[in-house]
């Protein structure tokens, strides 16, 4: 075990090492079994043949035979006969031929195979039939199966392919993880861009690259909504605190007529960190439910008409496909946008509900002034201390509207239109 991990510990430490040696290895291995197995089914049958003719033709030859050679050579250029007690050639150490011999002898008992010099224009074959029988030689064509000048050169060549494979490979990775990796520590330091160029590379880097910035995003978020947190406390609880503070410093007598007015203090305070962690939690541990946008909206008419006291029409048409919803978290929304149309709409509502395009859209409108076309786009987004002077709201409540409706899978936007109106575009169902 310890020299399993002393081996471990010697293991390449980069991505383009290991790949080479790991693609060195697999081509060995292969050439391994390439060359077992082309001697297994190539040149043992070859050699088996070989001698099988090597006898046929030993057997087929009168002794001392001559034959013609080829035009222009003489008889003994091509065929020779020696004695029996003659030992021509050598025994060949090139395996086709080693293996031709003990082939013959397992055909032959007594005879053997044995290799010549090579001459210009070919190599001689010598096979001896058996005991007393005299030597038969031939002469063949050269026979060149390679030798380690051939093998080494292959070896080279497989390793610079294999090196240049490696290459080739780990550039496709290494590159986009290496632009994945500048982009993260551009994260720790709290720089998130919005689109920021792809690192390319296999589908699995791309897919890496989109949860880290779906991350960076997450992230983004978490650092606002703490940076809203503590200056949004830090802002609304300043007024009623310094109240309080200049009350604690009053004689007896005003301090008890200030009583009323500390207690208001208090109910404020208390209602605003009631705000704040409504803007934390934003109801992401409430169940859903699934209802009809027509009992949605009667529930939510109902408690605008009895606690805010707001005029509310509702205008929807027949049968709606189905939503799915928390519904404490949207009576949240409702809320807030029942606080906004009571404050600043003159007490009327309308409100309808359509579908467009696989979403319910509601739409709610009052009757105020609206807002500047400049803040529009700042409701319920900007950070809370510059929505300071909007029409509508400070800002918290539509914050915590925007992040209860991007739970549920909508979007909150807000136009002017005779007054403000709030569309709210839920998800229907893919069942209903």
């Amino acid at each position: 075990m310890s020299r399993l991990r002393s081996l471990l510990g010697q293991w390449p430490r980069t991505t383009l090492w290991r790949t080479a040696l790991l693609l060195a290895l697999l081509f060995l291995i292969s050439q391994g079994t390439v060359f077992v197995l082309y001697h297994r089914y190539v040149l043992d049958p070859a050699a088996q043949r070989f001698a099988e003719f090597l006898l046929q033709s030993y057997r087929a030859i009168p002794p001392h035979a001559v034959l013609p050679g080829p035009p222009g050579t003489p008889p003994s250029d091509t065929l020779q006969w020696l004695p029996s007690n003659a030992r021509p050639g050598t025994i060949s150490g090139n395996y086709f031929f080693a293996q031709s011999a003990r082939a013959i002898a397992r055909l032959a008992p007594g005879a053997a195979l044995r290799m010549g010099s090579a001459s210009p224009g070919g190599t001689w074959v010598w096979i001896h039939g058996g005991t007393g029988q005299p030597w038969l030689g031939m002469r063949i064509s050269p026979v060149n199966f390679g030798g380690s000048t051939f093998i080494f050169m292959r070896l080279m060549i497989i390793a610079f392919f294999t090196l240049l494979g490696a290459i080739l490979i780990v550039r496709q990775i290494n590159l986009p993880l290496l632009r994945l990796a500048d982009r993260a520590r551009s994260i720790g330091r709290g720089e998130v861009p919005a689109a920021p160029p792809s690192v390319g590379g296999p589908a699995e880097v791309q897919e890496l690259e989109k949860a880290i910035q779906r991350m960076a995003q997450d992230l983004h978020i978490l650092y606002e909504e703490r940076a809203i947190l503590l200056t949004g406390i830090s802002h609304e609880l300043r007024t009623p605190l310094s109240r309080l503070l200049l009350a604690l410093h009053l004689p007896d007598a005003p301090l008890l007529e200030q009583k009323e007015a500390m207690q208001v203090d208090v109910t404020e305070m208390d209602e605003i960190l009631d705000k704040f962690l409504a803007l934390v939690r934003s109801g992401q541990e409430e169940k859903s439910i699934v209802s009809s946008p027509e009992t949605l909206l009667a529930r939510m008419a109902q408690i605008g008409r009895e606690r805010y006291g707001l005029k509310i029409s509702i205008e929807t048409p027949p049968a709606l496909p189905s939503i799915a919803y928390r519904p404490m978290a949207m009576e949240r929304v409702f809320r807030n946008l029942f606080d906004n149309a009571a404050r600043y709409g003159q007490g009327r509502l309308e409100i309808s509900a359509v579908q467009e395009a696989g979403e319910i859209v509601f739409r709610l409108r009052d009757f105020g002034p609206g807002v500047p076309e400049a803040y529009l786009s700042l409701l319920g987004n900007a950070p809370l201390p510059n929505q300071r002077g909007v029409v509508h709201g400070s800002g918290i409540g539509l914050r915590i509207c925007q992040r209860i409706i991007a739970l549920h899978g909508g979007s909150l936007r807000f136009a002017n239109a005779g007054g403000l109106v709030a569309e709210i575009r839920l998800p229907i169902l893919s069942n209903s």
